[in-house]
């Protein structure tokens, strides 16, 4: 190996011939360590020899002429010595980050093997963050070197799923043989807490240092809010019971919505009811862990059902029935009913009532429980929260018992005294 010391400048680079076999080094006399390998190829190339502790390492800066001129390699060795200085290694922080997981491979990681490690998630839940993160974080991030990843890509990231740069790609729902992946801020928000949840999987399992998804903001969503009053209720049990006496709504889908209704469960966990399900002598229905969203004791989801619910079940089931059918079988083929959410939107165009999701059902049974006087914690329970504090957004609708409560004790003290104003000018617009 052919060796000699030079100042390193685009003469001398040009003058050192190429070596028939091998390489050729020409060390820089102002910079120690700074050199340049000249292969038989032709290929230059800039590096720096350094000690740091008991070893040496070799860096290497780049190839001349792409991008790397002289001047601009040398000024690149002079900054990795003062990282040596301050005893940093860039030989085997660059190694590091060669090697390190790209975004598409933590995706792939994470999703092959995080259940394994998260056996309370429910395999249509590893679904969804599949899909949220292959259709929208790996089209956006998936060459990027995940630890390399810095807060300003992920919020980019987010920040153009939220513009629906994503929509339309990948692999998404299908409907109708096309592939639709929706944008959007909805998106974005799910797909942030996703990414979060992967990065945070990454750094717990020693794959990535930091969580750059963690910091970053969105503003919050708009909340949905719409419950029924009791006299909405039961005008929407009303249109159901209209629509049914005239054949235009099957009564599976009919009981199926009053269910909902009457114990707060979700959409998923009533169509996907089993017979095998129900406990009629404890008057629940035993959900485990698979079919629901947040297990109670031991993973296991109770529905706590009334006396017009079991009523409900009980005109439903048919003599014959099996533990292993399903409550509310489809109209045609196997599995469950499907289309609840059309006859939902029947029943309150029925019933004229606006703005009424068939979710809300959920909201407006937690509302009663609240009018009602019952505690966020057992509110909390009747809904299958994993934490009560979840339910702490019903807190607000406790209207009615604060306002007697406010009533009762305005009247005490005002007992025995005329009143303010008349009757009569307590609606209106004050004088």
């Amino acid at each position: 190996m052919e060796s000699r010391k030079a100042r390193i400048t685009k003469r001398s680079v040009d003058a050192l011939a190429t070596p028939a076999e091998g390489e050729a080094r020409l060390w820089d006399t102002d910079v120690h360590g700074f050199f340049l390998r000249v292969y038989s190829s032709g290929r230059r190339v800039y590096a720096l020899k350094y000690r740091l502790g008991p070893r040496q390492r070799v860096y290497t800066l780049g190839v001349h002429g792409s991008p790397l001129t002289p001047e601009s390699a040398r000024a690149a060795a002079e900054a990795a010595l003062r990282r040596v200085a301050q005893g940093e290694d860039p030989a085997t922080e660059k190694k590091e980050a060669r090697e390190a997981l790209t975004v598409a491979q933590l995706i792939q990681r994470y999703i092959d093997d995080g259940p394994a490690t998260k056996p309370g998630k429910r395999d249509s839940t590893w679904a969804i963050d599949s899909s949220n993160l292959n259709c929208h974080i790996h089209v956006l991030l998936g060459q990027h070197v995940a630890n390399s990843l810095t807060k300003a890509d992920a919020a980019k990231a987010i920040q153009d799923i939220t513009n629906g740069k994503t929509a339309t790609s990948g692999k998404g729902k299908k409907a109708r043989g096309r592939t639709i992946v929706r944008g959007g801020a909805g998106t974005a928000r799910r797909t942030l807490t996703t990414a979060a949840a992967m990065f945070a999987w990454g750094m717990e399992h020693g794959l990535v240092k930091s969580n750059p998804f963690a910091s970053v903001k969105l503003i919050a969503a708009p909340l949905r809010e719409r419950f029924l009053s009791r006299e909405e209720a039961a005008s929407l049990l009303d249109a159901l019971d209209k629509l049914e006496a005239s054949k235009t709504v099957d009564q599976r889908f009919g009981n199926a919505i009053r269910l909902l209704l009457l114990t707060g469960a979700r959409k998923t966990e009533i169509l996907g009811l089993k017979w095998s399900e129900i406990d009629v002598a404890r008057k629940l229905i035993l959900l485990p862990p698979e079919r629901t969203k947040a297990g109670g004791q031991n993973g296991e989801r109770r529905i706590f059902l009334s006396p017009p619910a079991l009523q409900i079940l009980a005109k439903c089931r048919p003599k014959d029935a099996k533990p292993e059918d399903y409550v509310f079988p489809a109209l045609r083929g196997e599995g469950h009913i499907i289309g609840v959410r059309r006859v939902f939107a029947k029943a309150c165009a029925e019933a004229k009532l606006e703005g009424v999701r068939l979710h809300d059902l959920r909201h407006s049974f937690a509302s009663f429980a609240v009018a009602d006087g019952a505690s966020l914690f057992l509110v909390s329970k009747l809904l299958g929260h994993a934490s009560s504090r979840t339910s702490e957004r019903y807190a607000h609708l406790s209207g009615d018992p604060l306002q007697d409560a406010v009533s009762a004790i305005s009247e005490r003290l005002m007992e025995g005294r005329p009143p303010i104003l008349a009757d009569t000018e307590v609606d209106g617009e004050a004088p």
